[in-house]
């Protein structure tokens, strides 16, 4: 049977607390509202339309490397 969190590639904004509940949909839309040019560019999301797909392993190697370290403002 495969895991929930393991089948998936791309996900919605309001899927991602499904696979990652550390993140709310709110909080992600900070993130992408603060650094969506810069997750576009590396292609941690893509848009189709209106809708915000979010690559889950990239978006996984981007926290786990210190993307989401600060998102908005200056660091302290």
């Amino acid at each position: 049977m495969l895991d929930i969190r393991e089948s998936a590639r791309f996900v919605t904004v309001s899927d991602l607390p499904k696979y990652e509940p550390a993140f709310t949909t709110g909080g992600t839309r900070h993130i992408l509202f603060h650094r969506g040019a810069e997750l576009e560019k590396s292609g941690v999301i893509c848009r189709v339309g209106r809708k915000i797909l979010i690559d889950l392993p990239k978006f996984r190697d981007w926290v786990s490397e210190g993307g989401a370290r600060t998102i908005a403002g200056s660091a302290k």
